[in-house]
């Protein structure tokens, strides 16, 4: 299997990330600082009012492979802003001084890191991609998790040129592939007046054992007016390389009356251009996750 690495640099000045598999920062002593901070002459300077530092990230994307892997190397560079404040006196209306006060935002110094990822050996599935992001924020250094088909334990190495050390601990299911089942045929029988539906599974060896879902809903494709919903059903395989379905609209699940329904039985107000489905399916099992892949609609037939 071949491996896919690919990284995308990000330059962020706020984020957030649910999931977080590091929690140990850079060594605050050795991270790279370039002071740009000069006090101006004959200014007298109060307590600093805020202080604010940027964040920039560096995503690091990783597919199948029989080797352990090290990603390339990036710059991240964090900089950080402090608001000065000072105070002038302007007369006033009776002569009096009246003080006010001015702020402006500086930046104070800048923080350099250079950081990558190295995965030791683990093995994914032929369809899986997991994705890390390395963010350096003033003087923190950490690795987030976006997606991993593993639980990893971290290990840092190195200060200024960090390399974050994945270690694989157990696997962990991951959405299945969107592109593992396709659809070869959509069709309606006149005679039988009923329609035939069949998909293929990319994937069906690497899933042996276990089941699929696919669900269905039939809608009828309307000119110039909402396509209305003529109901649904859901079918449960086994897991082979193909799938066949057949039904009747007497065989589906009507959807629910509501204010739009008045409409689905005008059809002699609006052109019916045909018939279609919009499918997807879920897998049953322990490799994947159930998440329900939504696959879009199949082409049109006539009744």
């Amino acid at each position: 299997m071949k491996m896919l690495i690919s990284i995308v640099l990000l330059s962020l000045t706020s984020a957030s990330y649910a999931e977080v598999n590091f929690d140990q920062g850079v060594n605050t002593n050795k991270v790279v600082v370039d002071s740009t901070y000069a006090p101006l002459p004959g200014v007298k300077y109060g307590v600093p009012q805020s202080i604010r530092t940027t964040r920039d990230c560096a995503r690091f994307n990783f597919g199948p492979s029989d080797n352990e892997i090290m990603s390339d190397k990036v710059w991240l560079r964090s900089d950080e802003y402090r608001t000065e404040c000072y105070t002038t006196y302007v007369p006033g209306p009776n002569g009096q001084q009246i003080p006010q006060q001015h702020c402006y935002e500086r930046l104070y110094q800048t923080y350099r890191s250079q950081a990558q990822i190295n995965i030791k050996q683990r093995k994914l599935l032929p369809w899986e991609k997991e994705t890390f992001e390395v963010c350096l924020e003033g003087r923190w250094l950490d690795i987030y998790t976006i997606e991993a088909g593993y639980k990893y334990k971290t290990k840092q190495v190195g200060y200024n040129d960090v390399v974050f050390e994945l270690y694989p601990e157990y696997k962990v299911a991951m959405k299945p592939d969107l592109e593992g089942l396709n659809y070869s045929e959509f069709s309606y029988n006149k005679d039988t007046k009923k329609y035939t539906f069949k998909v293929s599974d990319k994937w069906a060896k690497e899933y042996a054992g276990e089941k699929v879902k696919i669900k269905i809903e039939l809608k009828k494709d309307k000119a110039n007016w909402f396509d209305s919903s003529l109901g649904t059903k859901e079918f449960t395989f086994d897991v082979s390389n193909n799938y066949s379905m057949e039904f009747s609209e007497d065989e589906l699940v009507k959807p629910e009356t509501n204010n739009n329904d008045s409409y689905r039985s005008s059809d002699k107000l609006f052109e019916t251009r045909g018939y279609y489905l919009e499918w997807g399916f879920s897998r049953i099992g322990k490799i994947s996750k159930d998440t329900y892949m939504d696959k879009g609609e199949t082409n049109r037939v006539q009744k």
